[in-house]
């Protein structure tokens, strides 16, 4: 897809699923001529360092293209995550975090860290965030933000396209590696919640989940996301809790089969469906 492929699906998301805040575009950058004219660097823009998270934040509530290098982070966990730093096992930056990883255990904990997502050393100095709908680069990852029942409602896209059920691992801290590195590296949907720091310093709120679509699955995901709601759009407006609700028709056939007394009122489907 292209650039603008991307930007109208970003608007076409945010519209359809009713979405208060934009959904992101990421990209990963080997050098600091790749990174988008319009976006804006921390340090140089505001004379200040930036959380990863605050950047997030930047993007899909102000519409703000934020490019950041190893210069303008504000927080250790995407240096390591982004691979802008070395702290490998046996380097004292490693043993350091190990202390504060939350295990007691010094084997697990080393373990756990030797495991941590992170991207190769030195390859992708800068990363660029921007509204999906406004990026001037193919994203690697998209992320979305949202509330549970919208999540809930792509992923049931997602089983449609890939046929089955995706997997994600789930910490308490260090969302803004979680949601990004793994589906760049493996091209997997994945879930996170945010953290802590995504929460009070960037504004997350506590009903908010965040899905990520690998750049290279966007049209697999757009295309059964579609799909789906030609049948079954999002309704975040059911009020009522009606008994003998309308239902789609074959839940009356399954009811016949067996041998059910039942029927009800069914939904109108679709031609075709």
């Amino acid at each position: 897809m292209e650039i603008k492929d991307f930007n109208a699906l970003g608007a076409e998301l945010e519209e359809s699923m009713m979405l208060r805040s934009m959904p992101i575009a990421l990209k990963f950058c080997e050098k600091k001529e790749d990174v988008s004219e319009n976006a804006v660097f921390p340090l140089e823009k505001f004379g200040k360092h930036m959380a990863l998270c605050q950047a997030f934040s930047y993007a899909r509530m102000k519409g703000m293209t934020i490019a950041m290098g190893t210069g303008d982070h504000w927080c250790w966990n995407p240096l390591v995550g982004y691979g802008n730093v070395d702290c490998r096992p046996g380097q004292p930056a490693f043993e350091e975090v190990v202390k504060y990883i939350g295990i007691p255990d010094k084997t697990r904990a080393t373990e756990f860290f030797a495991a941590f997502p992170r991207l190769p050393l030195g390859k992708y100095p800068y990363v660029v965030i921007s509204p999906l709908k406004n990026c001037t680069f193919v994203p690697d990852v998209v992320m979305i933000y949202a509330e549970a029942a919208k999540i809930n409602h792509m992923c049931r896209s997602i089983k449609s396209a890939i046929g089955g059920t995706f997997t994600s691992s789930f910490d308490g801290i260090d969302s803004c590696i979680y949601c990004t590195v793994p589906s760049f590296l493996n091209n997997e949907y994945r879930i996170t919640f945010p953290d802590p720091g995504d929460r009070e310093r960037a504004r997350a709120r506590d009903d908010e989940v965040i899905l990520t679509v690998p750049g290279l699955r966007m049209k697999e995901f757009m295309d059964a996301f579609r799909t789906q709601n030609r049948f079954m759009g999002f309704n975040d407006r059911l009020l009522e809790f009606n008994l003998d609700f309308p239902h789609p028709p074959f839940y009356n056939t399954l009811f016949e089969m067996w041998g059910l007394d039942n029927y009800g009122t069914t939904w109108d489907v679709p031609a075709g469906k």
